[in-house]
């Protein structure tokens, strides 16, 4: 009896563990820190979710328009793969859908909007 509660409690709390392994990162830019949260690690082909929380000396910023541009570094006798979308302000955050179409690094750059200069951060990230 016991292996069997046992294998229902990892049956499901096996998918609980799966989601929590998102790619998770944190970038100071002055005043600001920017915490960017992808819901996979490592990315994949097709639709992948960023969510962006954007705090300015400790408080979180609500009012700001957020840029992210993806794209994969130039290589040589291939077409150029740039793309950028808003993030849309949900609650505290901020959320974007990036539509990776091929394996390899991408770079993935955060523009913040808000006051007179804006703030910008970026990352790489390897898709499978």
């Amino acid at each position: 009896m016991k292996p069997l509660i046992i294998m229902v409690l990892f049956l499901i709390l096996l998918p609980v563990i799966g989601y929590a392994r998102g790619y998770e990162a944190v970038k100071k830019v002055g005043d600001y820190e920017i915490e960017m949260r992808i819901d996979r690690n490592p990315i994949v082909l097709g639709d992948n979710h960023i969510e962006i929380e954007i705090k300015n000396g400790g408080k979180i910023v609500k009012d700001a328009k957020v840029l992210v541009n993806y794209y994969m570094p130039p290589m040589p006798r291939m077409v150029p793969m740039n793309f950028k979308t808003y993030a849309e302000p949900k609650g505290d955050k901020y959320r974007a859908k990036m539509n990776i179409i091929m394996t390899g690094p991408w770079i993935i750059v955060i523009k913040i909007y808000q006051g007179e200069k804006p703030i910008t951060t970026k990352l790489s990230v390897d898709a499978q």
